[in-house]
């Protein structure tokens, strides 16, 4: 493999969809050796939480997407994305209250949709200062945080992830929490007793296209795992 197909197939490039039959919204990372390949005739996508179909395919400003529908069908594609809406199941009653602390918003939009129908209310807060102010207001289950929270551009964001947790834990507040990053998780970071301290259960690592849902099988494993 040439140096350069290695780093085609390293280096990926997001892709945002606005899923018209649910209201949902996702990001997908794609790796530049795939869309390299699928370049001519695009990609086809779907929806990660209703399952409808999108045709992407790559410009010079980012993606063009466009909804299709199943092949074989008759129904135009409004219709057809229509029918998928219709099929999504109403939220069940809710049985645990979960505290999210992401700073970007697609990311908080994309756990709202997976976790929609489990039963489990989802609470966002966008950094620190936000998450502190809910711990105060509200009981919760689970706390799951990103890593990397500090951001100069926002007075309210003074605390990392693993800064929270203890603000949290010294407040008189112990919850189990997760831990999500952008960055590749290190066998040694895991490792680290502090994070038992901590009571964090997992971590999740937010770069594959499937991270969404493997958080969500990790808050239902730590929620119920009795």
């Amino acid at each position: 493999m040439s140096q350069t197909t290695t780093t085609m197939t390293q280096k990926k490039e997001p892709l945002e969809i606005d899923c018209v039959a649910c209201g949902s919204r996702f990001r997908l990372w794609l790796p530049l050796a795939i869309i390299h390949e699928t370049a001519k005739q695009g990609l086809t996508l779907s929806c990660v939480l209703c399952g409808a179909k999108y045709q992407a395919k790559k410009t010079t400003d980012g993606f063009s997407i466009v909804a299709i529908k199943e092949a074989g069908e008759g129904s135009t594609p409004s219709a057809a994305l229509s029918d998928v809406a219709a099929k999504i199941k109403a939220p069940v009653p809710i049985t645990d209250r979960i505290l999210m602390i992401e700073d970007d918003m697609i990311a908080r939009a994309m756990v709202e949709s997976q976790l929609f129908d489990s039963g489990i209310e989802v609470v966002m807060a966008k950094n620190s200062s936000e998450a502190l102010r809910a711990i105060k207001k509200q009981k919760f289950s689970l706390i799951v945080s990103d890593l990397h929270l500090k951001n100069q551009a926002d007075p309210e964001s003074q605390l990392d992830g693993e800064e929270l947790i203890k603000r949290i834990i010294d407040s008189g507040v112990e919850l189990p929490a997760i831990i999500t990053t952008g960055k590749d998780i290190l066998d040694d970071m895991i490792a680290d007793h502090k994070w038992f301290d901590l009571h964090v259960k997992g971590f999740i690592q937010k770069g594959n296209p499937f991270w969404v849902e493997e958080l969500k099988l990790k808050v239902k494993e730590v929620l119920y795992k009795d």
